[in-house]
């Protein structure tokens, strides 16, 4: 009886395994021929792809939105920005490869002082893989000279450019329109090294908080109504060169050490002689940076930062050389809020013997990866007004797959 009872739950045991087999197999549907499973991998893809890789799939560039608000309060009158709140730049970005290894980059900016109208700020390709070891841009971009100057304001760690920047460069970035070429040195340590080249036939202006112009001519007519004295800037006119060699290292397990030193070389506007003739005048920038990191738990970093910069004219009726420098301390201590303090110093050129020195506190609220609002406060001295106090606002926020260079 044992051994029958057993014969007897091994079959019932296996008459349900076979039907549980059978009740699965009706419920899913027999993978379709290979033709099939394409045209359904197409169909599904035309619905569901372009949200799950950002529209590739159907050729589509990611665009992206940024806005920057910013107020200032400041007590010296002469400033014609002064206690005044508004949409400083809105900024539209269009990117995507357009070739294996061959990325299209174009960011359409509406300055709000001038009354928003869209101009191309810049526009380029990217070849990412050249012989040599060797990756290259070609069209209008903001060029290797300086730590920061291929980064745009939204990106910075301050509201406005450091003081140098601003008397001996331009207000936002220095532009050219040409082509650069940059190599990686195949160093067999950790140590990375890498040289930047470019050459362009065209120099562009950025434009900032009201302040830049883009010609020389238009900067004499927006400065026209303001009495502080600022410097002219790198008004490259037609030709200009650049040169970048920068490294870094690791230092310990969580620090890196990074410097690096800049060349830009070109003319500017003619000047009128004694004699009613115009003269020639070139102008030599060079720069020196440095910038230490620290990494902690979490989010937590510290950066030091400091960049001299030398600005040298030539011209048929003499010489004049400028410099000044910057200092940054930068503590994040998660991964929404971090802190700066930032000292300026800087000559003011055509002013022989006048500088410009401030001391800023920076505080930064971080909402989202694109959306943040920054406190900045100034005390300073500038020619004609000692002891100035300045408050700046700014809020920005993004929209899409914003990809620029970050800190």
């Amino acid at each position: 009886m044992s051994q029958a009872r057993m014969i007897a739950s091994l079959a019932f045991a296996a008459f349900l395994t076979a039907g549980s087999w059978q009740l699965a197999q009706a419920e899913t549907a027999p993978p379709p021929p290979p033709a099939e499973a394409e045209a359904e991998a197409e169909t599904a893809g035309e619905t569901s792809a372009p949200a799950q890789r950002g529209g590739r799939y159907l050729q589509l560039p990611d665009i992206s939105f940024v806005g920057s608000a910013i107020g200032k309060l400041s007590d010296d009158d002469r400033d014609p920005d002064r206690n005044r709140l508004r949409l400083d730049e809105a900024e539209i970005g269009i990117q995507s490869y357009v070739y294996p290894h061959v990325r299209a980059d174009a960011f359409l900016v509406a300055p709000g002082h001038e009354e928003f109208k869209l101009e191309l700020e810049e526009g380029y390709l990217t070849f990412e893989q050249l012989p040599l070891r060797l990756t290259g841009h070609l069209g209008k971009f903001f060029v290797p000279f300086g730590r920061d100057n291929q980064k745009h304001p939204h990106s910075w760690l301050y509201v406005r450019r450091p003081l140098v920047w601003r008397n001996l460069v331009t207000h936002e970035s220095l532009t050219g329109n040409g082509v650069v070429l940059s190599w990686l040195a195949p160093t067999r340590s950790r140590l990375f090294l890498q040289l930047d080249a470019g050459a362009y036939t065209e120099a562009g202006h950025s434009h900032s908080h009201g302040e830049d112009a883009h010609g020389e001519g238009e900067a004499h007519a927006h400065h026209a109504h303001s009495e502080i004295p600022e410097g002219a800037g790198a008004n490259f006119s037609d030709k200009f060169y650049t040169g970048r060699l920068w490294s870094g290292l690791p230092i310990g397990a969580r620090g890196e050490l990074e410097f690096g030193g800049s060349w830009a070389h070109g003319t500017t506007e003619q000047i009128p002689l004694p004699s009613g003739a115009l003269g020639s005048r070139s102008l030599q920038l060079t720069g020196l940076d440095v910038s230490y990191r620290a990494y902690g738990k979490e989010a937590r970093r510290l950066l030091l930062r400091a960049e001299h910069l030398w600005h040298r004219y030539r011209s048929d009726l003499g010489r004049e050389m400028t410099t000044g420098y910057y200092a940054l301390a930068n503590y994040r201590w998660n991964k929404y809020n971090d802190f700066g303090v930032l000292y300026d110093w800087t000559e003011i050129p055509g002013l022989h013997g006048h500088h410009e020195s401030a001391l800023s506190a920076i505080f930064t609220r971080q909402f989202t990866e694109q959306t943040y609002a920054r406190l900045q406060l100034t005390r300073g001295d500038r020619p004609g007004m000692r002891n100035y106090t300045e408050a700046w606002l700014q809020m920005v926020w993004g929209i899409g797959p914003h990809t620029h260079q970050l800190e």
